[in-house]
């Protein structure tokens, strides 16, 4: 059985928020604007998304369900490039394309071949899913990017000094770019690690307060998370492979202009 939360029980809860705000005014954190813009722009946003799944749920159209996975990747891709700080067009063309591709191939094996939804565009499952799996792979593409970008920065002379031996782009950049790899998927792996004893995850937790049997909600939170793992490694690899790309030249060393333009 579902319990709904009464508009009492909304505006109570946010007197956590205002303890927050309390204790960074008392510290002096100087993060005032942000607890506001980020607690109005997150209950804003839901409350709009939580009214359109209202009629997206009824509608069933894959036309509008494949529309909005679109948007999703477009402003994921767009978050990755404004958090990670590399802000060029040819980057958020490569962002796109590796979040699209990544996210697509797991959610639709995700969808056909192990909840078995028919139709595969059924809202109720594509939405929720896409969600989930667009937003973690965004956190680990932004590390991968972000992480690639300033190794090539600060390590120059060990890059040159590997490209003057007669090493090309991949093998000079190779040590970065495992870093980056392994970076962008710590999150996922570390979070992996503590479910279950640490603390229970959210999807799982859903679940249940909505009256899923338990062990029900186990294999859904196991599977996502696979699912959320194997996307994050692809779209990161994507990333990586375009990113690098795009940083060296046809003769396999960094355009510095490029990086100079966007170093911090």
């Amino acid at each position: 059985m579902t319990v709904d939360i009464p508009i009492s029980g909304m505006i109570i809860a946010y007197i956590l928020f205002f303890i927050v705000f309390f204790l960074s005014q008392i510290n002096r954190l100087e993060i005032t604007r942000d607890l506001v813009v980020s607690t109005l722009r997150m209950t804003l946003q839901l409350f709009l998304v939580g009214w359109v799944l209202v009629y997206v749920f009824e509608w069933e159209s894959p036309i509008i369900i494949t529309g909005i996975f679109l948007l999703m990747v477009f402003f994921g891709a767009w978050t990755i490039m404004e958090r990670s700080g590399v802000s060029y067009f040819q980057i958020f063309l490569s962002l796109l394309c590796s979040l699209f591709l990544g996210t697509g191939f797991v959610l639709l094996f995700f969808l056909f071949f192990i909840v078995e939804v028919t139709p595969w565009y059924d809202p109720q499952f594509f939405i929720p899913l896409a969600g989930m799996i667009i937003g973690n792979s965004m956190n680990g593409s932004t590390l991968a990017v972000e992480r690639f970008f300033t190794g090539v920065r600060d390590r120059k002379l060990e890059i040159e000094t590997k490209a003057a031996l007669g090493a090309n782009a991949r093998e000079a950049s190779l040590e970065i770019f495992k870093q980056s790899y392994k970076a962008s998927l710590l999150p996922t792996l570390s979070s992996m690690t503590g479910m279950g004893i640490v603390f229970l995850p959210g999807m799982m937790t859903g679940q249940i307060l909505g009256g899923t049997p338990p062990l029900i909600a186990i294999k859904y939170q196991i599977t996502i998370m696979l699912a959320i793992l194997a996307s994050v490694a692809l779209s990161s690899l994507l990333i990586l492979l375009l990113e690098r790309r795009f940083l060296f030249s046809h003769l396999d060393l960094p355009r510095y202009n490029l990086i100079k333009n966007n170093s911090r």
